[in-house]
């Protein structure tokens, strides 16, 4: 005579589509037979299992769909929409666990998207994050640290704006930005030079203005 009875299938499927109010997916179980205690508890860790790999998968889905529409509003300058829209890419694609470079991406755009429509201390943290992440993945560390300058110097802080510039600049010249992209770069050192001009550092102004317009008399048309 067997101790217990045999195991039994348990039947359970998953719909990563489905979901509840609020993008949570939920679970569905066709039918447990009755089964061994061990049995039952082998398929419930399994199935805690994929259900979280199912939510990781709605969370990044709900991520792409508002990156997609923060990039659209960036596009046609609607910026309180894109500050809206990132912020909930944020949210879902930390809880999604995904890869630093993407959330790095995630952060950077809210920060920017904070700045513009003048939430300054929280667009320097979003931006700080973004920095972090981009160094824990090994990307450019510039992007951050050009926005941070420019947040600074928007609101008239030239010696925190010029630090940023000052940690920026060399990792741009670095990466051959002013051969790349010239245009872009002499409006970074323009953005220097009016910072610098805040601080009194008359001079050191007018070296940045002057790289700047070299770099726009090199560029044809």
């Amino acid at each position: 005579m067997l101790k217990y009875p045999v195991f039994c299938a348990v039947e359970l499927t998953f719909d990563c589509l489905a979901v509840m109010p609020g993008g949570i997916p939920f679970l569905h179980y066709l039918s447990v037979r009755r089964c061994h205690p061990m049995r039952i508890a082998i398929a419930v860790l399994f199935s805690a299992a994929l259900l979280a790999g199912c939510a990781s998968e709605v969370r990044e889905r709900i991520a792409s769909n508002y990156g997609r529409v923060g990039a659209a509003a960036i596009r046609q300058g609607d910026w309180d929409t894109a500050r809206r829209a990132f912020a909930r890419v944020t949210v879902n694609a930390d809880l999604a666990e995904l890869p630093a470079a993407r959330r790095a991406l995630a952060h950077y755009e809210y920060g920017r998207s904070l700045g513009v429509t003048c939430y300054f201390d929280r667009a320097e943290e979003e931006l700080k994050t973004a920095f972090e992440l981009d160094k824990q993945a090994g990307q450019p560390l510039y992007l951050s640290l050009v926005e941070l300058a420019r947040l600074n110097l928007d609101q008239g802080k030239y010696s925190q704006s010029a630090a940023y510039f000052e940690r920026a600049i060399p990792l741009l010249e670095a990466a051959g930005v002013a051969k790349e992209a010239p245009m872009g770069y002499a409006d970074i050192l323009e953005e220097y030079a009016r910072t610098l001009s805040g601080m009194g550092r008359t001079a050191d102004a007018q070296l940045s203005v002057g790289r700047a317009t070299t770099l726009r008399k090199g560029v044809p048309g």
